[in-house]
């Protein structure tokens, strides 16, 4: 997940040109803050994910580590073989690793589990993006990415208990009127400028980020061959930097979403030497201009976000899609 770290250690290994998302992960382990972990896959997303893994094998070894190598062409009709292929061989070495196999029975259950889990946080995203007012913005992408790190059994129970509380405020709240925005990019961070948003009068409404609605966005169908669904649903997600669709290209994505939610205006968070981001950022750009909307830019990285330049330019971007300064 990143996080908020001193780069300098990671500069060691990685070049100072790659990916802030990249150098922080690796700085956390060798600060030794991820030595609880048992294992590491990685997700070869783009040229630097795809060496991260072997450095990190020779420098912070864990117990088990492995690359996950997803197709990058997934219109092909020959992605499907191989993404079930690969996901065969993940589930071999996890095997090896724990010493037991893993029952189509385990599989199925703990799809229903985070079937259920995205079903409700989908749930909290259309209370907000409905009743801005219920729940601001930094709330809800916070409990977003608690979720991830938390035991799906206990976080589902709170969630349940959270959407309840929220139905349940329907009655008293009121519509908490604000400049409906929408937001894209690889990663939301900082979260700051979810306050910054909601400082000047805005709300997020709809987003494309991995830890955001593009992590909660579709289930995996249950019922079926655990493996296969789960390939079905890696091939039909919506589109990303590093997974575009031929079929249903990430700009006009985006600007049906925004459509869809009735934003107003649309931030792109771009982190600093992103590659993926920086070829298809101008394009999402222009698209989400010609569609009518106020659109900009943001360069950021996590380990230091220059957090006064960032609400300077959401202040004037507000200003220009109508927002209130509080």
């Amino acid at each position: 997940m990143g996080g908020s770290t001193n780069l300098e250690a990671a500069n060691t290994h990685l070049q100072a040109w790659a990916c802030s998302y990249s150098r922080s992960s690796l700085a956390r382990s060798l600060e030794g803050k991820l030595d609880f972990l048992d294992g590491l896959i990685i997700p070869q997303t783009c040229d630097t994910m795809r060496m991260l893994l072997d450095l990190w094998q020779q420098i912070r070894p864990l117990p088990y580590m492995e690359n996950f190598r997803l197709p990058r062409q997934v219109d092909r009709s020959s992605a499907r073989k191989y993404l079930l292929g690969e996901l065969e061989r993940i589930k071999k070495g996890l095997e090896e690793f724990r010493g037991s196999p893993i029952e189509a029975e385990s599989l199925h259950q703990s799809i229903n589990l985070y079937n259920h889990n995205r079903q409700l946080l989908r749930k909290i995203a259309y209370l907000h993006a409905h009743r801005p007012d219920l729940i601001s913005s930094r709330q809800l992408y916070t409990v977003i990415n608690g979720t991830m790190i938390m035991a799906r059994e206990k976080v589902n129970r709170l969630l349940q208990s959270l959407t309840e509380d929220l139905e349940q405020s329907l009655e008293t709240s009121g519509n908490g009127s604000r400049i409906r925005l929408l937001m894209s990019g690889t990663l939301l961070e900082p979260f700051e400028v979810l306050d910054f948003i909601e400082e000047f009068g805005g709300t997020v409404v709809a987003d494309d980020f991995q830890n955001g609605f593009r992590y909660i966005e579709a289930d995996v169908e249950p019922g079926r061959d655990p493996l296969e669904a789960l390939a079905e649903r890696q091939l039909n997600r919506i589109p990303s930097a590093a997974f575009d669709l031929e079929k249903r290209p990430r700009r006009i994505f985006l600007t049906e979403l925004a459509r869809a939610k009735e934003a107003r205006g649309a931030i792109l968070l771009h982190h600093t030497f992103c590659e993926p981001e920086n070829f298809d950022g101008y394009d999402n750009l222009r698209a989400l201009q010609k569609e009518g909307l106020q659109a900009m830019r943001i360069e950021t990285q996590f380990g230091g976000a220059g957090l006064g330049q960032i609400r300077t330019r959401v202040h004037a971007f507000m200003e220009m899609v109508g927002g209130v300064i509080r």
